[in-house]
């Protein structure tokens, strides 16, 4: 609902300007993205999120995510660093889930270092819980 009414006639938003997208999906697509700058690019590094963060935000400034869920490591532990850099650059992010921020990655393999990017979710976004 919120992606449609950003569509709506009367929003003076681009259509380019959002991206609507599965969550997983998203996920799939980042790590194409970091293969695509190490191995095609050649980059290393933090040119490596540079290049990924970039690739999002020519896409849309605004990501609504559906059925934000971490089920993987991979995911886990690059998350933190990505958001950061959207955050930073102004991307609005609007997302689903079917749980709050603290049970995201519940019993995942090395969780302690997926933590903090809870934290950050918690202090830089506002969680709205529609039970």
């Amino acid at each position: 609902l919120f992606h449609d009414a950003l569509l709506l006639p009367s929003s003076s938003l681009p259509p380019n300007f959002i991206q609507k997208v599965h969550f997983h999906k998203f996920m799939l697509n980042i790590h194409k993205q970091m293969h695509t700058a190490k191995m095609i690019q050649k980059l290393q590094g933090d040119a490596v999120f540079e290049y990924v963060i970039q690739s999002t935000l020519s896409q849309g400034k605004i990501l609504c995510f559906d059925e934000f869920q971490v089920t993987d490591v991979a995911d886990a532990l690059i998350l933190k660093r990505l958001f950061t850099g959207l955050i930073e650059r102004g991307v609005v992010i609007v997302a689903t889930s079917n749980r709050p921020p603290c049970d995201l990655y519940l019993g995942g393999l090395q969780r302690d270092l997926f933590l903090p990017f809870i934290g950050m979710l918690e202090s830089r976004c506002e969680v709205v819980s529609m039970w």
